[in-house]
Parts: structure tokens; sequence; C-alpha cells
């Protein structure tokens, strides 16, 4: 090999060396931007309990830290997500426990009362196990109404998980003058009107000409009243009434109380 060739290739060498030690400097840079970018998204979220820390390599973000909601871990990583240059996300984020199961079954009660098109033409039920939530019942087709409802409900403390079974009502135009008319010949009548806006209430459930009357009234004769105006309605084919008194309701939490002090004891 002579001298020249040599050189050459101590040349090549060289320059491979350098290539290879900008692009690796370039590369810990980009990183250190996309860090302090997500960072910089994710502070912009004040939110009591927010912990996360970031770190990035090659483009790879990992989140980790605890966060106080389902809603708050899903927002962080589609942040990050959205930071330009990202090219994947993995997160360890964890949710913190809620304060008790009590206390997380009124506040996701309330995110469902609370939801801003909850009517009385819809019905939704939320069981919790190991703090995740399922949703059920039924609801009018627009808007949607199983999304909105969903990320109500992720929103709160300690939720780590829903499950949405919600069956979304077809939208007849004949269900809806049923609808329009039974609301306002149950709320129409100044006994009932005490039931608008109190949780449960009374719901009116309507599908294909069938009416299902769900909730809770005070009283046995306030629940033949209802049930009475339901069947009169024109266009109803059958009623299906499952409102309960507020005997039912108590026999019910009895029930549940007693069942709660046995399992205890075993």
């Amino acid at each position: 090999m002579t001298r020249e060739h040599t050189m050459e290739r101590r040349m090549a060498g060289f320059f491979l060396t350098m290539l290879f030690s900008v692009a690796t400097a370039a590369t810990a840079a980009t990183d250190a931007d996309l860090t302090r970018e997500v960072e910089k998204r994710l502070a912009d979220k004040e939110v009591v309990g927010f912990n996360v820390s970031v770190q990035t390599k090659a483009a790879e973000v990992t989140l980790r830290g605890e966060v106080p909601s389902l809603w708050h871990r899903e927002w962080a990583m589609e942040e990050a997500w959205k930071t330009d240059d990202v090219v994947s996300v993995v997160s360890y984020l964890t949710i913190r426990d809620a304060e008790s199961t009590p206390d997380m079954a009124r506040n996701v009660a309330q995110a469902i009362t609370g939801y801003g098109y909850y009517t009385v033409f819809d019905y939704v039920t939320a069981e919790i196990q190991d703090s995740v939530v399922t949703l059920r019942g039924v609801v009018t087709h627009t808007p949607d109404k199983p999304s909105d409802l969903r990320e109500q409900v992720s929103k709160v403390p300690g939720v780590k998980g829903v499950v949405v079974d919600l069956e979304v009502l077809s939208p007849s135009s004949g269900d809806w003058q049923i609808r329009r008319v039974l609301a306002r010949n149950i709320y129409g009548v100044a006994t009932f009107e005490r039931y608008l806006g109190v949780n449960p209430g009374i719901h009116i459930i309507v599908r294909n000409g069938h009416v299902t009357l769900r909730g809770a009234v005070l009283t046995h004769g306030d629940r033949l009243q209802v049930e009475s105006a339901a069947r009169r309605t024109f266009g109803v084919i059958k009623v299906h009434n499952e409102l309960k008194t507020k005997e039912d309701l108590e026999k019910e939490a009895t029930l549940l109380e007693t069942n709660s002090k046995v399992a205890t004891a075993d």
C-alpha cells in the first residue's frame, strides 16, 4: 500500500469520527430541547398533585411521577406526543389514590349529573371497583355523550380507569315527540316540580314508543301518578315503571350496610 493510500484512509477515518461526534452532540442537544419543550407544555397545567419528570433519549420521551386522575395522565401523554420531533412516549405515571371510595363515588355522581347535556331523558349509573368506574345506562344520541361522560368521570381524583357501557338511543322523531309531551305532562304538574334538578329524580327513557321510568320519588302515590301520566301520553306503546320510592331506597341502604358489616366480620 502506498503512502498516499495510507494517508487517505487515515483522513477518511478522521472525518468519520468527526461526523459521528457531531451527530452524537446534535442528538444530545435535540433530546435536551425536547425535554425542555415537553416540560414547558406540562407546566402550562397548574394542578395540585401533578408531579411529573421528563426524560428524553433518541427522541423517545419517558414520563415518571404521580398525577391526580386518569385524565391528567392521558393529558400529559398527549402533550408529550404533540411535541414536534418526538417519536414515542413511554409512561410510568401513577395515579394518586382517592381519599376514600365514598368520596370518589360522590365525586363521580357529581361529574355525571353536572354534565351540561345530562337530562331527564338520560339515565346513567356508576359502579366502582378497584378505582375503575364502569358507566352503564342509556343516553340520547347527541352530542357524543359516552365520550363526554368518560372525560368528565376521568377527571375525578383517584379514578384509574373508566369503562363505558352506555346504550345510545336512536334519533327517532316519534320518540322525541313522546319525550317532550311526557316531560310536560309530568313536570307540568305542581306536585312533581320538586323532582326537577334532583338526583336521581324522574328519568324518562323512550325507546321506539316504549317508555321506561327510572329514578326515585318520595311516595308510592307519586310513583303511580307518574306511571299514569306516561300511559295517557299519545304514542306510548308500553310503560315499564322502575321508579323507586324513598322507602325502597332506605331498605336498600340498610341491606347494603348489613352486608358490609357481615363481610367485615368475616
